[in-house]
Protein backbone atom coordinates (compact mmCIF):
# COMPACT_ATOMS: atom_id res chain seq x y z
CA UNK A 1 0.00 0.00 0.00
CA UNK A 2 1.43 3.11 -1.31
CA UNK A 3 0.73 7.04 -0.59
CA UNK A 4 -1.76 7.88 -3.06
CA UNK A 5 -0.64 11.27 -4.75
CA UNK A 6 -2.75 14.76 -4.82
CA UNK A 7 -2.33 15.54 -8.79
CA UNK A 8 -4.22 18.79 -8.13
CA UNK A 9 -1.29 20.64 -6.91
CA UNK A 10 -2.46 22.23 -4.24
CA UNK A 11 -0.33 20.76 -1.10
CA UNK A 12 -3.42 22.25 1.00
CA UNK A 13 -5.48 18.98 -0.71
CA UNK A 14 -2.63 16.51 0.56
CA UNK A 15 -5.24 15.89 3.92
CA UNK A 16 -7.58 14.30 1.58
CA UNK A 17 -5.00 11.61 -0.03
CA UNK A 18 -3.04 10.77 3.19
CA UNK A 19 -6.74 10.12 4.48
CA UNK A 20 -7.51 7.74 2.15
CA UNK A 21 -4.11 5.80 1.81
CA UNK A 22 -4.59 5.94 5.79
CA UNK A 23 -7.66 4.82 6.21
CA UNK A 24 -6.74 1.96 2.87
CA UNK A 25 -3.98 0.38 4.65
CA UNK A 26 -6.05 -0.49 8.05
CA UNK A 27 -9.12 -1.74 6.14
CA UNK A 28 -6.51 -3.90 3.75
CA UNK A 29 -4.83 -5.63 7.18
CA UNK A 30 -8.71 -6.20 7.80
CA UNK A 31 -9.73 -7.92 3.76
CA UNK A 32 -6.87 -9.95 3.99
CA UNK A 33 -6.13 -11.22 7.27
CA UNK A 34 -2.89 -13.06 7.85
CA UNK A 35 -1.36 -11.36 5.07
CA UNK A 36 1.80 -8.92 5.26
CA UNK A 37 0.60 -5.21 4.69
CA UNK A 38 3.28 -2.66 4.98
CA UNK A 39 3.02 -0.21 7.97
CA UNK A 40 1.54 3.00 7.50
CA UNK A 41 4.60 4.91 8.62
CA UNK A 42 6.94 2.53 5.88
CA UNK A 43 4.60 3.50 3.63
CA UNK A 44 4.80 7.19 4.15
CA UNK A 45 8.50 7.35 3.21
CA UNK A 46 7.51 6.91 -0.72
CA UNK A 47 5.31 9.52 -0.61
CA UNK A 48 6.17 11.66 -3.31
CA UNK A 49 8.75 9.27 -4.57
CA UNK A 50 7.09 6.52 -6.13
CA UNK A 51 9.18 5.15 -9.54
CA UNK A 52 9.64 1.95 -10.67
CA UNK A 53 7.07 -0.32 -8.41
CA UNK A 54 9.62 -3.35 -9.01
CA UNK A 55 12.16 -1.65 -7.40
CA UNK A 56 9.96 -0.72 -4.35
CA UNK A 57 8.67 -4.53 -4.39
CA UNK A 58 12.46 -5.66 -3.58
CA UNK A 59 12.75 -2.75 -1.25
CA UNK A 60 9.87 -3.71 0.79
CA UNK A 61 9.62 -7.04 -0.06
CA UNK A 62 6.04 -7.61 -1.29
CA UNK A 63 4.45 -9.26 -4.01
CA UNK A 64 1.44 -6.52 -4.45
CA UNK A 65 1.77 -3.11 -4.70
CA UNK A 66 -1.31 -0.62 -4.43
CA UNK A 67 -1.08 2.80 -5.83
CA UNK A 68 -3.91 5.85 -6.41
CA UNK A 69 -3.93 9.59 -6.24
CA UNK A 70 -6.80 12.06 -6.12
CA UNK A 71 -7.45 15.10 -8.47
CA UNK A 72 -9.67 18.01 -8.20
CA UNK A 73 -11.56 18.84 -10.48
CA UNK A 74 -13.78 22.21 -9.80
CA UNK A 75 -16.49 20.69 -7.50
CA UNK A 76 -15.66 17.24 -7.93
CA UNK A 77 -12.60 14.84 -6.90
CA UNK A 78 -11.71 12.10 -9.07
CA UNK A 79 -9.66 9.44 -7.67
CA UNK A 80 -8.08 6.13 -8.92
CA UNK A 81 -6.53 3.24 -7.48
CA UNK A 82 -4.22 0.61 -9.07
CA UNK A 83 -3.01 -2.78 -8.07
CA UNK A 84 0.14 -3.97 -9.47
CA UNK A 85 2.31 -7.48 -9.78
CA UNK A 86 5.01 -5.64 -7.51
CA UNK A 87 7.31 -8.89 -9.49
CA UNK A 88 6.32 -8.20 -13.04
CA UNK A 89 5.31 -4.68 -12.89
CA UNK A 90 1.67 -5.55 -14.42
CA UNK A 91 -1.44 -4.15 -13.40
CA UNK A 92 -3.42 -6.39 -11.97
CA UNK A 93 -7.20 -4.28 -11.28
CA UNK A 94 -7.64 -1.05 -10.99
CA UNK A 95 -10.91 1.34 -9.98
CA UNK A 96 -12.18 5.24 -10.15
CA UNK A 97 -14.34 6.73 -8.61
CA UNK A 98 -15.93 10.40 -9.02
CA UNK A 99 -17.24 11.91 -6.37
CA UNK A 100 -18.39 15.14 -5.11
CA UNK A 101 -15.81 17.17 -3.18
CA UNK A 102 -18.40 18.48 -0.22
CA UNK A 103 -19.62 14.65 0.50
CA UNK A 104 -16.02 13.54 0.61
CA UNK A 105 -15.37 12.92 4.81
CA UNK A 106 -18.90 11.47 4.17
CA UNK A 107 -18.20 9.06 1.36
CA UNK A 108 -14.35 8.15 2.34
CA UNK A 109 -15.14 5.23 4.63
CA UNK A 110 -17.17 3.46 1.69
CA UNK A 111 -14.79 4.29 -0.88
CA UNK A 112 -12.11 3.20 1.14
CA UNK A 113 -14.08 -0.07 1.98
CA UNK A 114 -14.93 -0.49 -1.60
CA UNK A 115 -11.60 -0.69 -2.29
CA UNK A 116 -10.58 -3.10 0.27
CA UNK A 117 -12.80 -5.18 -0.55
CA UNK A 118 -11.82 -5.27 -4.32
CA UNK A 119 -8.55 -5.85 -3.73
CA UNK A 120 -8.90 -8.62 -0.76
CA UNK A 121 -10.89 -10.25 -3.25
CA UNK A 122 -8.28 -9.69 -6.33
CA UNK A 123 -5.49 -10.82 -4.60
CA UNK A 124 -7.12 -14.06 -3.31
CA UNK A 125 -7.71 -14.84 -6.92
CA UNK A 126 -4.10 -14.04 -8.00
CA UNK A 127 -2.66 -15.66 -5.12
CA UNK A 128 -5.00 -18.80 -5.90
CA UNK A 129 -4.31 -19.07 -9.51
CA UNK A 130 -0.78 -18.92 -9.00
CA UNK A 131 -0.65 -21.58 -6.50
CA UNK A 132 -2.95 -23.56 -9.04
CA UNK A 133 -0.24 -23.15 -11.45
CA UNK A 134 3.36 -23.23 -9.19
CA UNK A 135 2.25 -26.51 -7.15
CA UNK A 136 -1.49 -27.75 -8.28
CA UNK A 137 -0.68 -30.99 -6.48
CA UNK A 138 0.27 -29.40 -3.34
CA UNK A 139 -1.07 -30.71 -0.14
CA UNK A 140 0.29 -27.86 2.12
CA UNK A 141 -2.18 -26.56 4.10
CA UNK A 142 -1.58 -22.98 3.31
CA UNK A 143 -2.10 -23.84 -0.48
CA UNK A 144 -5.10 -26.24 -0.26
CA UNK A 145 -6.99 -23.07 1.85
CA UNK A 146 -6.29 -20.52 -0.41
CA UNK A 147 -7.35 -22.79 -3.89
CA UNK A 148 -10.28 -22.87 -1.21
CA UNK A 149 -10.89 -19.19 -0.67
CA UNK A 150 -10.56 -18.60 -4.74
CA UNK A 151 -13.84 -21.44 -5.07
CA UNK A 152 -15.56 -19.91 -2.45
CA UNK A 153 -15.33 -16.78 -3.60
CA UNK A 154 -17.07 -17.61 -7.09
CA UNK A 155 -20.90 -17.07 -7.56
CA UNK A 156 -22.11 -19.19 -4.96
CA UNK A 157 -23.58 -22.36 -6.57
CA UNK A 158 -23.78 -26.18 -4.75
CA UNK A 159 -20.87 -26.97 -6.59
CA UNK A 160 -18.87 -24.41 -5.70
CA UNK A 161 -19.85 -24.90 -2.02
CA UNK A 162 -18.87 -28.24 -2.28
CA UNK A 163 -15.49 -27.35 -4.38
CA UNK A 164 -14.19 -25.25 -1.11
CA UNK A 165 -15.62 -27.47 1.25
CA UNK A 166 -13.74 -30.59 0.12
CA UNK A 167 -10.45 -28.47 0.17
CA UNK A 168 -10.96 -27.54 3.31
CA UNK A 169 -11.32 -30.65 4.38
CA UNK A 170 -8.13 -31.69 2.74
CA UNK A 171 -6.55 -29.24 5.01
CA UNK A 172 -7.77 -30.14 8.17
CA UNK A 173 -6.24 -33.38 7.32
CA UNK A 174 -3.40 -31.75 6.97
CA UNK A 175 -3.59 -29.62 9.81
CA UNK A 176 -6.54 -30.65 11.92
CA UNK A 177 -6.54 -27.94 13.88
CA UNK A 178 -6.09 -25.15 11.23
CA UNK A 179 -8.87 -22.44 12.36
CA UNK A 180 -8.81 -21.20 8.71
CA UNK A 181 -10.05 -24.41 7.82
CA UNK A 182 -12.31 -25.07 10.44
CA UNK A 183 -14.09 -21.77 9.72
CA UNK A 184 -14.27 -22.57 5.48
CA UNK A 185 -15.57 -25.65 6.21
CA UNK A 186 -18.80 -23.91 8.94
CA UNK A 187 -19.04 -21.16 6.64
CA UNK A 188 -20.24 -23.56 3.17
CA UNK A 189 -22.22 -25.49 5.42
CA UNK A 190 -24.07 -22.93 6.53
CA UNK A 191 -24.32 -20.87 3.40
CA UNK A 192 -25.29 -24.26 1.80
CA UNK A 193 -27.99 -24.59 4.22
CA UNK A 194 -28.90 -20.73 3.54
CA UNK A 195 -29.05 -21.20 -0.85
CA UNK A 196 -31.32 -24.13 -0.44
CA UNK A 197 -29.22 -26.54 -2.36
CA UNK A 198 -30.06 -29.45 -0.40
CA UNK A 199 -33.87 -30.54 0.56
CA UNK A 200 -32.69 -32.89 3.41
CA UNK A 201 -30.07 -33.27 6.15
CA UNK A 202 -29.96 -29.37 6.94
CA UNK A 203 -30.21 -29.24 10.74
CA UNK A 204 -27.13 -31.76 10.86
CA UNK A 205 -25.43 -29.04 8.87
CA UNK A 206 -25.93 -26.23 10.66
CA UNK A 207 -25.15 -28.58 14.01
CA UNK A 208 -21.82 -29.31 12.52
CA UNK A 209 -21.36 -25.88 11.90
CA UNK A 210 -21.69 -24.87 15.00
CA UNK A 211 -19.53 -26.73 17.09
CA UNK A 212 -16.74 -26.10 14.05
CA UNK A 213 -17.12 -22.51 14.90
CA UNK A 214 -17.20 -22.85 18.67
CA UNK A 215 -14.04 -24.48 18.21
CA UNK A 216 -12.68 -21.74 15.88
CA UNK A 217 -13.80 -18.77 18.05
CA UNK A 218 -12.57 -20.89 21.30
CA UNK A 219 -8.49 -20.42 19.51
CA UNK A 220 -9.34 -16.91 17.95
CA UNK A 221 -12.03 -15.18 19.18
CA UNK A 222 -11.77 -12.27 16.32
CA UNK A 223 -11.57 -14.80 13.37
CA UNK A 224 -13.45 -12.49 10.85
CA UNK A 225 -14.45 -15.98 9.18
CA UNK A 226 -15.83 -17.47 11.78
CA UNK A 227 -17.91 -13.85 13.13
CA UNK A 228 -19.12 -14.06 9.71
CA UNK A 229 -20.46 -17.39 9.57
CA UNK A 230 -21.69 -17.41 13.25
CA UNK A 231 -24.05 -14.26 12.40
CA UNK A 232 -25.34 -16.25 9.16
CA UNK A 233 -25.75 -19.36 10.84
CA UNK A 234 -27.71 -17.70 13.46
CA UNK A 235 -30.13 -16.00 10.69
CA UNK A 236 -30.34 -19.99 9.30
CA UNK A 237 -31.43 -20.89 13.17
CA UNK A 238 -34.01 -17.88 12.96
CA UNK A 239 -32.29 -15.83 15.86
CA UNK A 240 -32.34 -12.39 13.62
CA UNK A 241 -31.72 -10.18 16.63
CA UNK A 242 -28.63 -12.56 17.80
CA UNK A 243 -27.66 -12.28 14.22
CA UNK A 244 -27.59 -8.47 13.98
CA UNK A 245 -25.31 -8.43 16.69
CA UNK A 246 -22.88 -11.21 16.12
CA UNK A 247 -22.72 -8.96 12.40
CA UNK A 248 -21.57 -5.81 14.64
CA UNK A 249 -18.80 -7.58 15.64
CA UNK A 250 -17.68 -8.15 12.10
CA UNK A 251 -18.41 -4.53 10.78
CA UNK A 252 -16.10 -3.73 13.79
CA UNK A 253 -13.46 -5.65 12.76
CA UNK A 254 -14.23 -4.75 9.08
CA UNK A 255 -16.48 -2.09 8.28
CA UNK A 256 -15.68 -2.63 4.66
CA UNK A 257 -17.47 -5.77 4.77
CA UNK A 258 -20.15 -5.85 2.13
CA UNK A 259 -21.36 -8.79 3.30
CA UNK A 260 -22.03 -7.62 7.03
CA UNK A 261 -24.31 -5.15 5.71
CA UNK A 262 -26.49 -7.83 3.71
CA UNK A 263 -26.66 -10.08 7.11
CA UNK A 264 -28.18 -7.14 8.79
CA UNK A 265 -30.51 -6.80 6.04
CA UNK A 266 -32.00 -10.40 5.70
CA UNK A 267 -32.25 -10.40 9.34
CA UNK A 268 -34.43 -6.93 9.37
CA UNK A 269 -36.67 -8.44 6.50
CA UNK A 270 -36.81 -11.85 8.80
CA UNK A 271 -37.83 -9.19 11.84
CA UNK A 272 -41.21 -7.72 9.51
CA UNK A 273 -39.24 -4.48 8.47
CA UNK A 274 -38.51 -4.92 4.47
CA UNK A 275 -37.87 -1.16 4.42
CA UNK A 276 -35.18 -0.81 6.90
CA UNK A 277 -33.60 -4.24 5.14
CA UNK A 278 -33.38 -1.96 1.36
CA UNK A 279 -30.83 0.50 3.54
CA UNK A 280 -29.04 -2.60 4.62
CA UNK A 281 -28.59 -4.05 0.93
CA UNK A 282 -27.99 -0.54 -0.57
CA UNK A 283 -25.35 0.03 1.96
CA UNK A 284 -23.91 -3.78 0.76
CA UNK A 285 -24.34 -2.50 -3.02
CA UNK A 286 -22.29 1.23 -2.30
CA UNK A 287 -19.36 -1.40 -1.09
CA UNK A 288 -19.73 -4.54 -3.70
CA UNK A 289 -21.00 -3.36 -7.19
CA UNK A 290 -18.99 -5.69 -8.71
CA UNK A 291 -18.09 -8.45 -5.80
CA UNK A 292 -18.95 -11.86 -6.44
CA UNK A 293 -21.71 -11.86 -3.53
CA UNK A 294 -23.77 -9.41 -5.19
CA UNK A 295 -26.22 -11.31 -5.97
CA UNK A 296 -27.56 -11.93 -2.55
CA UNK A 297 -28.35 -8.68 -2.00
CA UNK A 298 -30.17 -7.77 -5.25
CA UNK A 299 -32.26 -10.80 -4.42
CA UNK A 300 -33.14 -9.84 -0.83
CA UNK A 301 -33.48 -6.49 -2.00
CA UNK A 302 -35.80 -8.08 -4.89
CA UNK A 303 -37.40 -9.77 -1.83
CA UNK A 304 -38.13 -6.42 0.19
CA UNK A 305 -39.10 -4.58 -2.72
CA UNK A 306 -42.39 -7.35 -3.37
CA UNK A 307 -43.61 -7.09 0.15
CA UNK A 308 -43.63 -2.98 -0.30
CA UNK A 309 -45.88 -3.46 -3.45
CA UNK A 310 -42.78 -1.81 -5.73
CA UNK A 311 -42.93 -4.89 -7.97
CA UNK A 312 -41.27 -3.30 -10.70
CA UNK A 313 -38.25 -2.05 -8.93
CA UNK A 314 -38.46 -5.90 -7.80
CA UNK A 315 -38.21 -7.23 -10.82
CA UNK A 316 -35.07 -5.22 -12.18
CA UNK A 317 -33.53 -6.01 -8.93
CA UNK A 318 -34.07 -9.37 -8.76
CA UNK A 319 -33.02 -9.73 -13.38
CA UNK A 320 -29.33 -7.83 -11.95
CA UNK A 321 -29.51 -10.79 -9.02
CA UNK A 322 -29.29 -13.26 -11.93
CA UNK A 323 -27.26 -11.18 -14.46
CA UNK A 324 -24.79 -11.28 -11.26
CA UNK A 325 -25.54 -15.04 -10.64
CA UNK A 326 -27.36 -17.01 -12.82
CA UNK A 327 -26.89 -20.07 -10.79
CA UNK A 328 -29.06 -18.72 -8.39
CA UNK A 329 -32.71 -20.43 -9.35
CA UNK A 330 -34.75 -19.41 -6.39
CA UNK A 331 -34.33 -15.79 -7.87
CA UNK A 332 -36.58 -17.18 -10.31
CA UNK A 333 -39.55 -17.45 -8.24
CA UNK A 334 -39.21 -14.42 -6.42
CA UNK A 335 -39.18 -13.12 -10.37
CA UNK A 336 -42.33 -14.48 -11.04
CA UNK A 337 -44.23 -13.35 -8.47
CA UNK A 338 -42.91 -9.40 -8.95
CA UNK A 339 -43.62 -9.95 -12.83
CA UNK A 340 -47.15 -11.45 -11.84
CA UNK A 341 -48.30 -8.48 -9.40
CA UNK A 342 -46.87 -6.41 -11.96
CA UNK A 343 -49.63 -7.40 -14.59
CA UNK A 344 -46.54 -9.20 -16.82
CA UNK A 345 -48.18 -12.08 -16.79
CA UNK A 346 -46.35 -13.61 -19.47
CA UNK A 347 -43.05 -12.86 -18.05
CA UNK A 348 -43.90 -14.32 -14.66
CA UNK A 349 -44.96 -17.55 -16.66
CA UNK A 350 -41.55 -17.76 -18.27
CA UNK A 351 -39.56 -17.17 -14.67
CA UNK A 352 -41.75 -19.51 -12.88
CA UNK A 353 -40.80 -22.39 -15.52
CA UNK A 354 -36.93 -21.80 -15.36
CA UNK A 355 -37.55 -22.05 -11.17
CA UNK A 356 -39.89 -25.13 -12.12
CA UNK A 357 -37.18 -27.23 -13.70
CA UNK A 358 -35.26 -26.94 -10.68
CA UNK A 359 -37.73 -27.39 -8.43
CA UNK A 360 -41.14 -29.17 -9.93
CA UNK A 361 -43.05 -30.02 -7.01
CA UNK A 362 -42.85 -26.91 -5.08
CA UNK A 363 -46.43 -25.34 -4.25
CA UNK A 364 -47.49 -21.69 -2.93
CA UNK A 365 -48.09 -23.64 0.19
CA UNK A 366 -44.55 -25.00 0.62
CA UNK A 367 -42.21 -22.43 -0.91
CA UNK A 368 -39.96 -21.67 1.40
CA UNK A 369 -41.32 -23.10 4.54
CA UNK A 370 -37.87 -24.48 5.55
CA UNK A 371 -35.58 -22.21 3.68
CA UNK A 372 -33.42 -20.19 3.53
CA UNK A 373 -34.94 -19.69 7.02
CA UNK A 374 -37.74 -21.55 8.43
CA UNK A 375 -41.12 -19.49 7.75
CA UNK A 376 -42.26 -20.68 11.59
CA UNK A 377 -39.26 -19.46 12.93
CA UNK A 378 -39.71 -15.94 11.15
CA UNK A 379 -41.91 -12.72 12.78
CA UNK A 380 -45.49 -12.89 12.49
CA UNK A 381 -45.11 -9.14 10.80
CA UNK A 382 -43.18 -11.01 7.82
CA UNK A 383 -45.41 -13.97 7.76
CA UNK A 384 -48.33 -11.64 7.50
CA UNK A 385 -46.26 -9.38 4.31
CA UNK A 386 -45.08 -12.89 2.89
CA UNK A 387 -48.17 -13.21 1.82
CA UNK A 388 -48.31 -10.98 -0.83
CA UNK A 389 -45.33 -12.94 -2.50
CA UNK A 390 -47.32 -15.88 -2.45
CA UNK A 391 -49.98 -13.96 -4.18
CA UNK A 392 -47.91 -13.06 -6.55
CA UNK A 393 -46.62 -17.37 -6.91
CA UNK A 394 -50.09 -17.61 -7.82
CA UNK A 395 -51.23 -15.52 -10.32
CA UNK A 396 -47.79 -16.56 -12.18
CA UNK A 397 -49.24 -20.07 -12.17
CA UNK A 398 -47.56 -21.99 -9.38
CA UNK A 399 -50.09 -24.54 -7.77
CA UNK A 400 -51.75 -24.56 -4.44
Amino acid sequence: MLPFANLGGDSRQDYLADGITDSLTTDLTRALPGSFVVSRDTAFTYKGRIGDVRRIGRELDVRYALTGSIFPDGERLRINAELVDAQAGAQLWAERFDVERTDLLEVQDEIVGRLARAIGLKVIDVEGRRTERERPKSTDASDLLMRAKVIANRPSSRETMSGARDLYEQALKVEPENIDALAGVATTLVFEVLNGYYRTGNEQRLLEAEELLARTLAVEPRHLVALKASAALRRAQGKFEEGIAAVEAVITENPGEPWAYKEIGFSTLYLGNPLGAIDWFAKADRLGPRDPARWTWLDGQGHALILLGRDEEAARSLRAALDSNPNTVGSYALLASAYALAGHVDKSRLALAEYQRYYPDVTVGSFRSLAPVPLKLTSQKYRRQFERLKEGLRKAGMPG
